[in-house]
């Protein structure tokens, strides 16, 4: 078993090397007589501050996609098929394959143009764009040339409006020379134009669109500079087309039309009038109560209008997860008037979830774990948020020589999620403007294993929050309590360290949250997020220890009696999804953790230990099995494997292939430490002392293939191994040596080791 694997990365470059040379063999099978492929398309004298991959995105044509720029898979593919298209092997192929670009001469001009037109957009006034191209062995090579000229940038900025109403409003946002220096970009300019009509529809100009503002540039007498001017367009320069745009608008009726479908045409069963509001069903019971829905909306009949009192209420209707579908659309009347009709389609009441997680290796590691979940959107009419989730994992393991032995763990959690800030002291406007809600929650779990069993009860209470783009948690109180039933005489005696932690303990801890991303940004090709989390434990008890004038038990404070875990964590991750092209990502993903136990607790508790491997962290290792530091397990087996401080980089290469499969190519490396020296756990604390830290890193790549469905993704990674740090002599901890491990025979764990889960590990 160990041969085979120890192989799996010379049997994987072999195989990938002749499956270049099929594909780059016959790529012109079938191109028309007399025609040539589109090999390469290259961009030449490119020193404007767009990229060139910028640049490619106006390429009238295209060469065949290829796989990790290296190959075209796609038109090898298609290439392997046959003439007979009546054969399914042949139309598979041809389906999985991409056919070949034929080179044409017409689109050269259209590429030039199209380039021109960006630059002279992007200020390069004086660019122009020249092309050549050679064909050899009917492949074509073209290249363009641009040469850009120097970009034009602003001299003067002012504006030329005569409405003193107008101005005003102008000048309190902009001032005259405020974009002196700046690049001549007409998507800046743009972007200006649009920010100037949100100015006026947020005081009351309904009717303001960013057409309506133009600019007008003059370069007569100037050194590739240009003076610019904000006007009115022509078209609205009429008194009365300028009055019927520039007159401020008035709310009247607000109508929220609550519906299960969104065809209007449907019988109103219910009409009711409250607060101001008149509220729209059309089945026969209510299924928001109408106070829900008028506290979300964040205007009232007889205000002026405002376009971001319009955007927090379809955002705050957006993010509760028991509305489908919101839109917010005006009615113009005579006069000054508008009627406000409020669209709401929930979503289905209920949801089901499963969730899955795999890994074996050939060490006799597997394991697997199943989650399923049942939700109830709108328990109340309030969209309150009811959740169950069930989960159970079991593990089959052995140490060293030893019988197969297994664990399992199976609990459940309730929780419950209000759309309400249940807090005193806070003004409704910041409840109903940050999207703030209320969380309950309450967590069984019980473990058997073979060296122990316990049970841990959790229950917590806390808020969520949101302000701009990020989210913000707190848990005021998160409490749980650890009941150990048994534990066995070998696990004493060989992990004693965590004896403090197999025993019946509290942990009550407070837990700060917060987290940002861009990926709901639809114009952002390149998306991150970051995560991160604060935590105090044991500090109310040890203040009610200190309070009482209690004295220690065993050199423990109690609280009724029991002894309670103290210590402070926090941790973040960072995620970066970089876009190559439309069918190459590259992400990024980093990962950083630290726990300090202090007075009442000498070790963290286990469940707040940090833990690296599987199939979400170090892909080459199973779940749990890597670290601490350099320490050598015989078992693999997770009770010794965890520390208190983590670091983990992940890069990964995720690219379209056909249909909904998708590849990958990663790296990872990383491990976990402890921060105190354990006899029991020789070379798993850090230490900078004689480079320690940098040998300590774990090292693995490995390849994957997605099945992306959209509403969810299947992803079988095959980790390998590349650098492992548990064993002694420099030559035996490169597993693609012969030396790993200590050789043929000597090795107890697996080089590689399969991942299956679902979704994307970061």
């Amino acid at each position: 078993m160990n041969k085979s694997i120890v192989s799996v990365p010379s049997k994987l470059l072999s195989v990938l090397f002749l499956s270049l040379f099929f594909v780059a063999c016959s790529t012109t099978k079938y191109l028309q007589k007399d025609s040539t492929l589109l090999d390469k398309v290259s961009i030449k004298g490119n020193d404007t501050k767009l990229s060139n991959t910028d640049l490619r995105a106006y390429l009238a044509q295209k060469p065949n996609t290829m796989m990790l720029g290296i190959v075209k898979f796609k038109l090898g593919t298609y290439s392997l098929s046959g003439r007979d298209t009546t054969k399914f092997i042949n139309r598979i192929l041809r389906n999985i394959g991409e056919p070949p670009v034929e080179f044409d001469t017409l689109l050269i001009g259209d590429t030039e143009r199209a380039i021109e037109k960006v630059l002279v957009n992007r200020g390069y006034l004086d660019a122009k764009v020249t092309s050549e191209y050679k064909t050899k062995k009917r492949k074509t090579n073209v290249e363009y040339y641009i040469n850009s000229g120097d970009m034009y940038k602003i001299r003067y900025f002012s504006f030329d409006i005569d409405d003193d109403s107008v101005l005003s409003i102008l000048n309190r946002h902009y001032t005259i020379n405020s974009l002196e220096g700046q690049d001549l970009d007409v998507n800046q300019l743009n972007n200006i134009r649009d920010n100037i009509a949100k100015i006026f529809r947020q005081n009351g100009y309904y009717k303001v669109q960013k057409d309506i503002f133009v600019f007008r540039a003059d370069t007569v007498g100037q050194n590739k500079n240009v003076d610019l001017y904000i006007t009115i367009a022509d078209q609205y320069r009429d008194s009365t087309a300028f009055s019927d745009v520039f007159t401020k608008r008035i709310i009247d009726n607000i109508y929220i039309y609550c519906y299960e479908t969104l065809d209007i045409s449907e019988i109103a069963y219910d009409t009711v009038h409250f607060a101001g509001y008149t509220i729209i069903y059309n089945s026969k019971r209510q299924i928001f109560y109408p106070r829900f829905l008028i506290d979300k909306v964040f205007f009232k009949s007889g205000q002026l209008y405002n376009e971001k009192s319009i955007e927090r209420t379809t955002a705050n209707f957006s993010s509760i997860a028991a509305i489908k579908y919101v839109n917010v659309a005006f009615t113009e009347k005579e006069g000054r008037l508008l009627d406000c009709n409020i669209f709401l389609l929930p979503s289905e009441k209920y949801g089901y979830s499963v969730g899955l997680e795999a890994n074996t290796n050939s060490g006799s590691t597997i394991g697997a774990a199943v989650n399923l979940g049942f939700s109830d959107k709108n328990l109340f009419h309030r969209a309150e948020t009811f959740k169950i989730d069930g989960r159970i994992s079991y593990d089959l393991f052995r140490r060293s020589e030893d019988v197969f032995r297994h664990s399992i763990s199976a609990g459940s959690d309730i929780s419950l999620v209000i759309p309400k800030l249940f807090l005193p002291y806070f003004k409704e406007d910041f409840r109903l403007r940050h999207g703030a809600t209320t969380k309950f929650s309450v967590n069984y779990t019980y473990q058997t294993h073979p060296d122990f069993e316990r049970a841990i009860l959790n229950t917590s209470f806390g808020y969520q929050w949101r302000s701009r783009r990020w989210q913000y948690g707190v848990d005021l109180a998160d409490f749980s309590y650890i009941k150990v039933d048994s534990i066995s005489e070998w696990f004493l005696r060989t992990n004693p360290n965590l004896l403090p932690t197999f025993e019946d303990h509290l942990v009550l801890k407070t837990v700060f949250s917060f987290a940002t991303a861009n990926t709901t940004r639809t114009k952002a090709r390149n998306n991150y997020s970051f995560r991160g989390r604060l935590s105090f434990g044991g500090n109310l008890f040890y203040l009610a220890n200190m309070a009482f004038d209690q004295e220690k038990v065993d050199g423990k404070y109690r609280f009724f009696g029991i002894p309670f875990a103290q210590f402070a964590k926090f941790d973040f991750n960072y995620s970066y999804n970089m876009y190559i092209s439309s069918k190459l990502r590259m992400v990024y993903h980093a990962m950083f953790g630290i726990g300090i136990p202090y007075l009442n607790a000498t070790i963290l508790p286990f469940e707040e230990k940090f833990f690296a491997g599987g199939s979400n962290s170090m892909r080459g290792w199973g779940a749990r099995t890597l670290g601490p530091g350099s320490f050598y397990s015989i078992t693999d087996s997770y009770l010794s494997q965890n520390g208190d401080i983590k670091m983990e980089l992940n890069a990964e290469a995720r690219f379209k292939l056909f249909w909904v499969l998708e590849g990958a190519l990663f790296v990872d490396a990383g491990n976990v430490w402890t921060i105190k020296k354990y006899d029991n756990l020789e070379g798993s604390n850090l230490s900078f002392d004689g480079g320690k830290f940098m040998r300590d890193i774990a090292l693995g790549y490995g390849l994957g293939l997605r099945f992306d469905f959209n509403y969810f993704l299947i992803r079988f990674d095959l980790g390998l191994k590349l650098y492992d740090p548990r064993y002694e002599a420099e030559e035996e901890r490169w597993a693609i040596g012969s030396r790993y491990g200590g050789g043929k025979g000597k090795r107890i764990d697996s080089v590689g080791t399969l991942q299956f889960a679902i979704g994307y590990p970061f």
